[in-house]
């Protein structure tokens, strides 16, 4: 009875921890859309060969509905992670990034926050926390998510990255991305 006991106190905690890992994790209230939703892909496009300065806003819907097209189930498959799908929550100079992974016929919900600014022209994107499931993790953790489960999804996102290095205002509010996009500069 006692050795029971024992290993009951042992793997009661692990059995808790295994759980939380692979629960989805709390999410904040939806936002609704600020304008309808529409297929950004043209946008980003016209605005990187705009020969003048392009005002865009991009509602979470618009955001969420573009990276499932750039971002396609089981593109990526890396160390036995399969990934499924990615999707984004704005706030205030912040950005909450989800994916979806497959590993062993378990979900696990990665969840990594970004501080989101825009100093003397450069984008700043670094990662400030994470999560597993609903287990959070310190920042050593979180570089380690970032680097497993996020760059690689980033060669699949190469206008959006270019769009990220023109751009010359960006405000994140609650459910949506206000940018201007500086002017292309033609070849000729």
């Amino acid at each position: 009875f006692l050795g029971c006991l024992i290993f009951a106190t042992l793997l009661a905690p692990v059995l808790a921890f295994a759980i939380q890992l692979v629960r989805a994790p709390d999410e904040g209230p939806e936002v609704g859309a600020s304008v309808k939703s529409r297929i950004i892909a043209p946008l980003i496009a016209g605005a990187l060969a705009n020969p003048r300065p392009t005002l865009l806003e991009f509602s979470l819907e618009e955001i969420n509905t573009h990276l499932a097209q750039v971002l396609p189930a089981a593109a990526r498959k890396k160390d036995g992670l399969l990934f499924r799908k990615a999707s984004v929550r704005l706030e205030s100079e912040r950005c909450h990034f989800t994916t979806l992974h497959h590993w062993r016929r378990l979900e696990l919900h990665s969840r990594v926050t970004y501080s989101v600014l825009l100093q003397g022209g450069r984008l700043q994107v670094k990662p400030v926390a994470s999560s597993l499931g609903r287990i959070q993790f310190g920042m050593f953790w979180t570089r380690k998510i970032h680097d497993g489960m996020v760059v690689g999804l980033l060669p699949l996102l190469r206008k959006e990255q270019v769009l990220a290095n023109r751009l010359e205002t960006l405000r994140l509010e609650n459910g949506r991305a206000l940018l201007k996009v500086r002017a292309s500069v033609s070849a000729g």
